[in-house]
């Protein structure tokens, strides 16, 4: 439980972290994923996302709204549209991104040599743990 409370913590802070304008940590983790995996269709970001494919269409649509994504046709399923980021999307996540690596580079500047050694493998156990818990073989 101590693990699950620390991770609550930290996702509290990053949560807490000032974002640019347009952006909440939602649209943050939306534009991560069109990132990631772009194009992508808005059921399969709902997959990602753990959500239901109305509440992403929606999420689209603000995203749209703001300009951070466009949404196209798909050509391989006429009835599909794929979302992808925008210039402006894909900048002003970058910053976020950005913004989030100088946290954690602060908070691991303050660790000595073990500690961050700690850390490291505290993050290959955890990268184990996500994989095994995604149905994905650890070797």
């Amino acid at each position: 439980m101590l693990l699950h409370e620390l991770f609550v913590r930290l996702a509290r802070e990053l949560r807490n972290l000032e974002l640019p304008q347009g952006i909440t940590p939602e649209r943050l983790s939306v534009l991560s994923v069109i990132d990631r995996y772009g194009p992508i269709s808005v059921t399969a970001l709902a997959d990602q996302e753990r959500v239901q494919p109305a509440s992403m269409s929606r999420m689209v649509s603000a995203l749209v709204a703001h300009r951070l994504v466009q949404r196209r046709d798909d050509h391989a399923d006429r009835r599909g549209v794929l979302v992808t980021t925008t210039t402006n999307g894909r900048r002003l996540y970058e910053q976020a991104w950005a913004q989030r690596a100088r946290y954690f580079a602060e908070a691991l500047g303050r660790l000595n040599d073990e500690e961050l050694g700690a850390m490291r493998a505290l993050a290959e156990q955890l990268g184990r743990f996500t994989l095994l818990r995604d149905g994905g073989t650890v070797e």
